[in-house]
């Protein structure tokens, strides 16, 4: 079967074609350095480079969250150490307001204190640049704390939360999370359990009962009516019902009166073992101290002729929570419920060892407020509420150690937050190890082996001229040549 001209000038052609092709292929190929340019160049390895590009892509973007996320949580440990530095120069100045030997005035440490209340605040409503609270959780776009203040004073009197109470998370990888929006609350007003607290010299105690009362507040302990027993004649001075500050049933207190002159007209008198107080029978409002500071008001106008004995005395007083607008009478007993009438809320005291009028400082379980707290410690410093010297520094000492409470409690957030940073650096020192693994292997099947290309490609032209040379031979239609 013979080979016609035409045949052969198409196949001629034809290989001549594949030659070209390969030889702009491999053109194309040392040019870009690519060794895929396009998916029909190598199929399978177009298709694993479109895989590895795409997870190239994802961590790109997970190390930028994670990025993200790293100064976040930077940014709230620096704040949270910032408050616990806060907290300390506070500590400091409770404790120069409790040393009876200060220099600095009390209206100077109080100013002091609520200088610093409104610089945590400010911390704690801390912003970062594109507008998110860091302290708010998922509420990231709304201040976690509001303020009020006080009419009267203009200091802050009131600080509420208004943030979420749900964590916001950053998403640093597949199925990986941080915590990075802290909520507020949580972290200003743990949660504490035990029972309720008193301080002050008044003798409550926490009764049996549930108190629904939550943070901080305080029992006010006021006197109503002394009253004696036998036949002494001692009786109250004028003074006693307003500013007697002793409590207790019939017995709780005792007087030791010594009549020196036979006759009533002088002596002694002690109120609990207390120094002895002279008296006369002129005395209608003589004032007796006994050892723990507690104070009677006494007429001794009537003492009886030559008595030498002790004389027990009943003590009675009221309770409220509400600070004096409603009362509840003491009855001594070890459970009984005073409820604020401002809200309903009750808490049950246990009286039975209540001995001195004042002001109580009341912890509840539950939650307890930083900045309470604080506007109550800046409040005892400055004595806003008339408090004596012993109830004073007994409210301060338990202030100062709320205080030392929160800032160990501050260093739990801190701690989990420097957990978790480290734990992205390792993230991210993984990731980035992956990425570069993944850009070599994608590399390894992109790029072009320049050598064995261009000794290709000298072949390929080597064969692509010698076919050009053999058509030409082919298309000259001599016999000779066709002989040949």
């Amino acid at each position: 079967m013979r080979v016609t001209s035409n045949a052969q000038s198409q196949l001629a052609i034809l290989n001549i074609q594949n030659t070209f092709a390969k030889m702009s292929k491999l053109q194309n190929q040392i040019s870009t350095g690519n060794d895929v340019n396009s998916v029909s160049d190598n199929p399978l390895n177009a298709l694993q480079i479109i895989q590895n590009n795409a997870a190239g892509a994802q961590l790109t973007t997970n190390l930028s969250s994670i990025q993200s996320a790293s100064n976040v949580l930077q940014s709230s440990s620096d704040a949270l150490t910032q408050i616990q530095n806060i907290l300390a120069t506070i500590k400091n100045s409770a404790l120069t307001a409790n040393n009876p030997n200060q220099t600095v005035s009390n209206t100077a440490l109080a100013a002091q204190v609520n200088s610093a209340i409104n610089q945590i605040v400010g911390v704690a409503n801390t912003q970062l640049s594109d507008g998110t609270y860091l302290f708010s959780g998922t509420a990231s776009k709304t201040p976690p704390y509001a303020t009020t203040a006080s009419s009267t004073s203009g200091q802050v009197s009131a600080i509420t939360y208004q943030g979420s109470q749900q964590t916001g998370q950053m998403i640093v990888g597949k199925s990986l999370s941080v915590n990075t929006l802290l909520v507020g609350s949580s972290i200003f007003q743990p949660v504490i359990g035990g029972a309720t607290v008193y301080s002050g010299s008044t003798g409550a105690q926490a009764g049996a009962g549930t108190d629904t009362p939550t943070g901080h507040g305080a029992l006010l302990v006021q006197h109503t009516l002394t009253s004696f027993s036998g036949s002494s004649g001692i009786a109250a001075g004028t003074s006693s019902d307003a500013s007697d500050t002793i409590l207790g049933p019939l017995g709780a207190n005792k007087l030791v009166i010594n009549d020196t002159s036979g006759t009533g007209a002088s002596g002694t008198v002690s109120l609990n073992g207390g120094t002895p107080v002279a008296f006369t029978n002129s005395d209608g409002n003589l004032k007796v101290t006994g050892p723990a500071g507690e104070v009677v008001y006494l007429d001794t106008t009537a003492i009886s002729a030559g008595f030498k004995g002790s004389v027990d005395l009943t003590a009675d007083g009221t309770m409220s929570v509400d600070g004096g607008t409603s009362t509840t009478p003491i009855d001594f007993s070890t459970n009984q419920a005073v409820t604020d009438f401002s809200n309903g809320a009750t808490t049950y005291v246990n009286s039975s060892n209540i001995r001195q009028a004042g002001t109580a400082q009341v912890t509840y379980p539950g939650k307890t407020d930083l900045f309470q707290t604080l506007m109550n410690l800046r409040d005892t410093i400055a004595n806003t509420q008339g408090q004596s010297s012993s109830d004073r520094s007994a409210a301060l000492n338990q202030q100062i150690a709320e205080l030392d409470r929160f800032s160990n409690s501050i260093a739990v957030p801190l701690s989990n937050q420097a957990t978790q940073s480290q734990f992205l650096t390792n993230l991210q020192t993984r990731t980035t190890t992956l990425q570069l693994n993944l850009k070599k292997a994608t590399s390894d099947l992109q790029s072009t082996d320049m050598a064995a290309s261009i000794v290709a490609l000298q072949q390929e032209q080597v064969l692509y001229q010698a076919g050009m040379q053999m058509t030409a031979t082919i298309s000259q239609l001599s016999l000779v040549n066709f002989i040949k």
